[in-house]
C-alpha cells in the first residue's frame, strides 16, 4: 500500500550534518514512509542539534538556527505538538529522554522509526485518504462504515463531509476493511473516535502523496477559487498561497498558472490537487462567482499581500531551503510553537491570522 511522505524539520545542524541526515532519510525501506527535509513550521517531526540549544527557562529553549548565524528560535516544550528529538551532546543542565546520535546512521534510523510510531494517527489518515481517492467517483453521498474483523474502524458521513476514525486503527487494518453502505441515520461517530472534517483528511493525503491525483479536467479547463480551506493557516506553504492569490486576480488553466507563478508543472499540479481535495478550487465559473466576496475576505485575513514572491522560486531550487528560517506569511503563525527572537532577545510579535474554523 502507498506510504506517505513525512516531513522532518532539521534545526540547528551544520550544512554537513544536514547533508548526511538527508542522505540517510532518503534511503527508503520498502513498506515504510519516506522522510523529506521540510520547513520546520510545517514539519511532522523535528530533529534538533543539541549543541545549538541554550536553556532559557524550565520549559523553554533557544535554538541557534540556521547553524552558525545569530538567528535564534525559541521553543516552549509544553507547547510542542509533534515528536522531536535532540542530537547529542545536550547542553549542560538540559535533560531529555528523546535524544540520538546524529553521526550514527543506526541511531538516526531508530529515531525516525520512533517518529513513525508516534505519527501513526497521521499515517492512518493518509491511508484512509488514499482509499477514498480510489473510490471518490462511487462515494459522492451517504454514510459508509469501514469494518475489519467485526470492529468498526471508520465512519464516513459524505453528506456532512466529516469522518470519524478509530484511534488505534492501523493503515494495514484500513487496507483490509470492508466498506459497507449504511442508512443516513447511522452517521453517529463514537465518542472515542477522532473526528475530522473530511477536507482536512483529504488534505493530509494530498500534500503527502507522491501520486499525481489532480483530476484531468483541471489540466484543460480554467480553474477558479471558490473558498479558502478551513484549516490552520500554517498548513499552507508559499505555493498554495500564491496559487490562491493568482486565482483571485483571475482564473486560469494549469498552463496559464504555470506561466504566472513560474512553478514547475509537477509542483503546481501537486499543490493544486491539495487545494482541490480541500474543496478550494473548481472549474465551475458560477460556483466561484457566488463565493467571490467571501473568498476575498478570507484571503485578506491570511494577509497574502505580505507574502514574499521570491520565496517560492528559491524553495524550488535550493536543496535545503526548508532548513532555513521560514520566510512565508506564516513564519510567525500563532499555531506554531517556534518563535523568532530578535537581536535583543525579545520575541517578535506574531502575525495576526484568521480565526481557525473547525
Amino acid at each position: 500500500m502507498e506510504q506517505p511522505v513525512l516531513r522532518l524539520g532539521l534545526l540547528g545542524f551544520s550544512a554537513a550534518q544536514a547533508d548526511r541526515l538527508v542522505m540517510w532519510m532518503r534511503q527508503v525501506q520498502p513498506g515504510w514512509p519516506e522522510w523529506q527535509a521540510f520547513d520546520p513550521h510545517l514539519a511532522d517531526a523535528w530533529m534538533i542539534a543539541g549543541n545549538s540549544v541554550e536553556v532559557l527557562g524550565r520549559d523553554a529553549v533557544v535554538i541557534r538556527h540556521p547553524h552558525g548565524t545569530d538567528t535564534r528560535l525559541t521553543l516552549n516544550r509544553t507547547e510542542v505538538d509533534r515528536p522531536l528529538a535532540f542530537a547529542s551532546p545536550l547542553p549542560e543542565g538540559f535533560a531529555s529522554a528523546e535524544f540520538f546520535d546524529a553521526d550514527d546512521e543506526v541511531s538516526v534510523r531508530q529515531r525516525l522509526q520512533r517518529f513513525e510510531a508516534w505519527l501513526r494517527p497521521l499515517r492512518t489518515q493518509f491511508a484512509l485518504g488514499a482509499l477514498l481517492v480510489e473510490r471518490i467517483d462511487q462515494l459522492r453521498r451517504g454514510v459508509v462504515h469501514l469494518t475489519h474483523d467485526g470492529k468498526l474502524l471508520a465512519v464516513l458521513d459524505l453528506d456532512h463531509w466529516r469522518v470519524g476514525l478509530h484511534i488505534p486503527a492501523r493503515p494495514v487494518d484500513l487496507a483490509a476493511a470492508d466498506w459497507v453502505r449504511r442508512p443516513s441515520l447511522a452517521n453517529d461517530i463514537p465518542s472515542s473516535f477522532i473526528r475530522l472534517p473530511l477536507h482536512r483528511l483529504m488534505w493530509t493525503y494530498a500534500v503527502r502523496t507522491r501520486q499525481d491525483v489532480l483530476p484531468s479536467r483541471y489540466r484543460q479547463l480554467p480553474v477558479y477559487l471558490r473558498r479558502v480551506p478551513r484549516m490552520p493557516a500554517r498548513w499552507f506553504d508559499d505555493l498554495h498561497l500564491l496559487i490562491m492569490r493568482e486565482l483571485t486576480i483571475r482564473p486560469g488553466t494549469l498552463a496559464e498558472l504555470g506561466d504566472r507563478t513560474k512553478a514547475p508543472a509537477a509542483d503546481l499540479a501537486h499543490h493544486l490537487a491539495a487545494l482541490y481535495y480541500a474543496g478550494a478550487v473548481t472549474t465551475d465559473a458560477e460556483s466561484a462567482r457566488r463565493a467571490e466576496v467571501r473568498v476575498r475576505k478570507d484571503l485578506g485575513a491570511l494577509q497574502l499581500d505580505q507574502a514574499v514572491p521570491d520565496t517560492v522560486a528559491v524553495s524550488r531550487t535550493m536543496e535545503y531551503s526548508q532548513l532555513g528560517v521560514p520566510t512565508s506569511t506564516l513564519r510567525e503563525a500563532q499555531h506554531s510553537p517556534l518563535r523568532t527572537l530578535d537581536r535583543h532577545g525579545d520575541l517578535t510579535a506574531p502575525m495576526p491570522l484568521r480565526e481557525e474554523e473547525g
